[in-house]
């Protein structure tokens, strides 16, 4: 099949924050975009049977369920996509319910992010054809950085780089409280990389906590990962005093990552000093 320049986007789940995103996205590159919602003259159903293009941009629990039943009714020559922060459990859904080309997708951003340049976002293709070169073109066409593999990779990545993430960030704040230290009262006394942890706290419940811990518990390979954390976290606290061995050992398996890392905390540290500036 030839897929056509500009084509017809439906977007379950689209008067949400991220369906909203993608949307107004989609159509600065030329597309037609529907959506539908709870409130929304147009169905599911109607996507199905008016658009080339299908995303499900719902929770992973509802996705799973919207799968199965929007799938059945695409052809061969559409697309069924989902945006879901799980990949394994929704694309093996999405492949045993229809006959369309399935690809799962993972925005690794929130829908306050101003553009797609430089964020990355994770491809997980259910077989070939002919739509992931699409796809992956407009994605790329304003500047993403898109990674193809599978499923069951993305989800062990993202027991990493999500719930380890935010389950320091928790266990951060859950000290703070346990220890009676209230933020407000002790950013006097802030290095700016405390300044910076703080702030990462005041974003997180600043936002859909239920959303953060969801992607903590409903990753099946999260648990490994954080009693890893556990593990390791013990044996620094019993070892970094007397052991400098410990630091040598990161320091050599992080190579030249450091560098990196200073440049970029550098940037960051840099704008959160302007804005103290601007807050004075």
């Amino acid at each position: 099949m030839e897929i056509p320049g500009f084509t017809t986007i439906g977007i379950i789940g689209g008067a949400g924050q991220m369906g909203q995103w993608f949307k107004e996205y989609f159509e600065s590159l030329g597309h037609t975009v529907l959506i539908s919602g709870r409130k929304t003259e147009l169905t599911w159903q109607d996507l199905a049977e008016q658009c080339q293009v299908v995303i499900i941009s719902l929770p992973l629990d509802v996705s799973i369920d919207m799968a199965r039943q929007v799938g059945p009714l695409m052809n061969k020559d559409q697309l069924l996509m989902d945006m879901c922060s799980m990949k394994h459990d929704i694309c093996q859904a999405m492949k045993e319910s229809t006959q369309a080309q399935v690809i799962g997708t993972h925005p690794l951003f929130g829908p306050s992010t101003a553009g797609m340049a430089g964020q990355n976002v994770i491809v997980c293709p259910m077989g070939e054809g002919p739509w992931l070169p699409w796809l992956e073109s407009q994605l790329e066409a304003k500047g993403a950085v898109v990674t193809i593999t599978d499923g069951y990779t993305h989800d062990r990545n993202m027991a990493v780089v999500q719930a380890l993430t935010h389950f320091m960030t928790i266990s951060f704040g859950e000290t703070l409280l346990q220890l009676g230290v209230d933020p407000k009262e002790i950013r006097p006394y802030a290095t700016p990389i405390f300044r910076l942890k703080l702030g990462l706290l005041g974003r997180m419940f600043a936002q859909d906590t239920e959303l953060y811990r969801n992607l903590i518990c409903k990753n099946p390979m999260a648990s490994e990962v954080l009693d890893q954390f556990l593990s390791s976290a013990n044996e620094v606290k019993n070892n970094i005093c007397h052991a400098p061995e410990i630091m040598t050992a990161i320091d050599a398996f992080l190579g030249t990552f450091p560098e990196q890392g200073m440049i970029e905390s550098d940037a960051c540290l840099e704008t959160l000093a302007k804005f103290k500036e601007r807050a004075m």
